[in-house]
């Protein structure tokens, strides 16, 4: 055998691994002649029901979830490439549901590769946490004090979630994807925050993104649940909960959990449903 041909068996040999490990999400072995319907979000679609899984079951789709507890928009536009390059197989036969998350999530890859449901493991720090020692140990607070003195954050994360939306929808169109996407957590900020100059420009960022593939840009399943207090636990949360959640990037409820309850998944998927039959997306 000559060398040269090492890198092509080992290349072989990867995706051969690749193949019985990735593609196999969750354990089930994908089947080319069914259809499927991919998931990614954070918590709220990482629990034991989820808006992506009524939807999945709506389309008669094999459900394959890509969520992960806590994370942001980052990892779900590299997840989702990741898939998507993995799969080009079964794309055709795919829908796709994004909840996005919060904006002040950073998401950043670690050094460890015992993921076997996604491709890369994760961790991230948050804008909002306090510069403190409870900050530090719920991630964020030491990463913001290091960062210059003159970075606006809530301008730059605002601008980062408008371009992580394209980026996403970009990605997806560009392989004829089907898919919905929607705020899970409360995105919007008011351009009355800005200054007219800059609300300008987030005015032109939002332009580039597509309102038919995106359920409302400016409400969120959160708020949504809040409204109908469709809590997974409503059970009144003690005072000493309110002050270790805060701040937080997702609304507060004085509650014990505020991700949705199984009728606040089922409630916000059937408008997302509708809005899809409308629009014909999935």
């Amino acid at each position: 055998m000559r060398i040269g041909t090492l890198p092509a068996l080992v290349d072989l040999l990867f995706l051969i691994i690749h193949e019985i490990f990735y593609l196999s999400t969750h354990g089930i072995q994908l089947n080319n002649h069914m259809r499927y319907h991919v998931g990614i979000g954070c918590s709220f679609g990482a629990s034991e029901h989820s808006v992506h899984e009524v939807l999945a079951k709506k389309l008669d789709a094999q459900f394959i979830n890509l969520s992960h507890v806590g994370l942001g928009n980052f990892f779900m536009l590299t997840e989702l490439s990741f898939w998507i390059g993995a799969n080009q197989d079964k794309i055709k036969d795919t829908t796709f549901s994004i909840g996005c998350s919060g904006i002040y999530r950073n998401d950043m890859i670690t050094r460890w590769d015992h993921e076997k449901e996604r491709a890369l493991s994760w961790t991230n720090w948050r804008a909002d946490r306090e510069d403190d020692a409870r900050g530090r140990a719920i991630n964020g607070g030491h990463t913001v004090k290091h960062l210059p003195d003159n970075v606006d954050l809530i301008l730059d994360h605002t601008v980062r979630f408008l371009i992580h939306v394209q980026a996403i929808q970009n990605l997806l169109d560009s392989h004829g994807c089907r898919y919905v996407m929607y705020n899970a957590i409360d995105n919007h900020v008011p351009k009355t925050n800005f200054s007219l100059k800059h609300a300008a420009r987030v005015a032109v960022f939002e332009k580039n993104i597509s309102k038919k593939n995106f359920y409302s840009m400016e409400y969120s399943q959160c708020q949504f649940i809040g409204e109908k207090k469709l809590f997974k636990d409503p059970t009144p949360a003690s005072v000493k909960r309110k002050i270790l959640n805060w701040p937080t990037d997702d609304n507060q409820f004085a509650v014990r959990d505020a991700h949705p309850s199984e009728d606040g998944d089922r409630q916000w998927a059937e408008l997302l449903w509708d809005h899809c039959q409308k629009h014909q997306i999935l």
